[in-house]
């Protein structure tokens, strides 16, 4: 390992590069007084006390009480794994703040947001996202023909399974419509547990290509397949809008009560 990558090393594990070659110079002499660390180390002389300081407030260093002071690194392992202990509080703390800064702005945001995404992979992480979040109640107006053909084409839409999977084993209420009842029947079979109910489909020469996703009456997303090009492709737009919410989950209630169940 070059001297750089020591520094850099060092660096990722939270000291300054200052700080690092002070650590690395009193590691490798032993002790030394402000003038010899500047002398060592190679930083600015007016830095050196700055440093010196930081570096023992850390705990990797220490001083000794001689005339002039002088100041010894501690064994190397002791340095690392006090550095490794700040770098994980380090990491928790942000963790903790940044999940504060983001669950107020998920509370806080203006409703009305519509964004669109296009691409079966961003599509495809946009309803795992929403799984995800989903407390309460999830429906799936989307086992049309077209859609479930989409799932089958790209392995990544697996893990939409596996994400429902644990919903309905967190209780999650699931509701799903269609209108191609052998396609639901292969659909549920592998989601025990889902409420089911198709309609008669009297439209089969012009299938609905695409699907809806609510997610506890706060957010839905309007998925559209894209047939006439190879491979399928998926766009998307997605609402968190009061109004935009209501309007659509009375056509998929309504949707729902004109269904019937059918036996898995």
């Amino acid at each position: 390992m070059t001297m750089k990558e020591l520094i850099d090393s060092l660096q990722q594990l939270g000291l300054t590069s200052y700080e690092s070659k002070v650590l690395i110079a009193l590691t490798q002499y032993g002790s030394g007084t402000a003038a010899d660390i500047h002398a060592l180390s190679g930083i600015p002389r007016s830095a050196v006390y700055g440093v010196i300081n930081r570096l023992d407030d850390r705990g990797v260093i220490e001083t000794q009480n001689t005339k002039p002071m002088r100041y010894k690194a501690l064994a190397p392992n002791v340095i690392i794994n006090k550095l490794k202990a700040d770098y994980e509080e380090a990491i928790e703390y942000s963790l903790e703040q940044l999940k504060t800064i983001y669950n107020a702005r998920e509370v806080e945001k203006e409703e009305d947001s519509v964004w669109n995404i296009s691409g079966v992979k961003n599509v495809n992480d946009k309803i795992i996202h929403m799984l995800e979040s989903a407390e309460n109640e999830i429906i799936f107006a989307s086992s049309y023909p077209s859609l479930y053909e989409v799932t089958k084409i790209y392995p990544i839409m697996d893990n939409i399974k596996e994400t429902v999977r644990k919903k309905i084993g967190q209780g999650v209420n699931i509701k799903l419509t269609g209108r191609d009842k052998s396609n639901v029947k292969e659909i549920v079979g592998e989601l025990p547990g889902v409420q089911v109910r198709t309609y008669s489909n009297d439209s089969k020469s012009n299938p609905l290509k695409g699907g809806i996703l609510v997610i506890d009456n706060r957010e839905i997303l309007v998925i559209t397949i894209k047939e006439d090009v190879v491979p399928i492709n998926l766009n998307a737009t997605w609402y968190n809008g009061k109004e935009h919410v209501q309007i659509f989950k009375h056509f998929i209630d309504t949707e729902w009560e004109a269904s019937s169940p059918i036996d898995i």
